[in-house]
């Protein structure tokens, strides 16, 4: 009898665990990532500045259901957000338009062993303060960026905004040091040597993604 009282509370805890979980699941809204998104990096050289862009943003995004998505607020909840997101860009979609440039950056981002860019949200609260209706929401996200396969912290401010019914836009950027993810910035062996990338850029998105059921149409 012991033994079956065990196994009756081990039973009733998991279908307690499984219903909360799925209670959980149920209580984010999931918006896909879409081919529309724009990923733009700019840095500088000792010769001229430049820019690569791409236009492949993988991944998701998860948001409670009950969040107001609302640009006619005049303020959004002081609160974190439930919400989760995983993206991914691949390396080799990033382009600059010059041949030499791309494989020498393909090169320094050792792009043939990780061939993914990826950032894992974990914290995302609404600017405090009054927002202008009409203008996109803000907030204050944190995650971790793995570039390189070298992993670390990253806070920026972002903007959403949905559009179309069902479509969300999702807008940042952030400076970024290439040695912090291990990465020497790129010296070629070109003009004697002369130009030399910064160490800093700067990566600025815009993520176009749909509520799952609308991703597919």
């Amino acid at each position: 009898m012991k033994t079956l009282r065990v196994l009756l509370s081990i039973a009733i805890a998991i279908a307690i665990a499984s219903e909360t979980s799925a209670g959980f699941a149920e209580a984010l809204a999931r918006y896909q990532a879409t081919p529309a998104s724009k990923v733009t990096v700019n840095g500088t050289s000792t010769i001229h500045d430049w820019k690569m862009e791409g236009k492949i943003i993988g991944g998701h995004f998860d948001i409670d259901s009950n969040f107001p998505l609302d640009t006619s607020a005049g303020k959004l909840p002081d609160l974190k957000v439930n919400s989760t997101a995983e993206v991914s860009i691949p390396v080799q979609s990033i382009k600059s338009g010059t041949k030499r440039m791309d494989e020498v950056m393909l090169e320094a981002m050792k792009q043939p062993e990780f061939p993914k860019i990826t950032y894992k949200l974990t914290e995302l609260s609404p600017r405090t303060g009054q927002h202008k209706p009409g203008d996109p929401l803000e907030f204050v996200s944190k995650g971790e960026l793995t570039i390189a396969g070298v992993t670390k912290p990253v806070e920026m401010s972002v903007t959403m905004e949905k559009f179309e019914g069902n479509k969300l836009k999702i807008i940042g950027s952030t400076p970024i040091k290439m040695t912090h993810h291990g990465i020497k910035p790129p010296a070629p062996n070109i003009a004697l040597g002369l130009i030399k990338v910064g160490d800093e850029v700067k990566v600025s998105f815009e993520w176009i993604t749909a509520q799952k059921n609308e991703a597919a149409k």
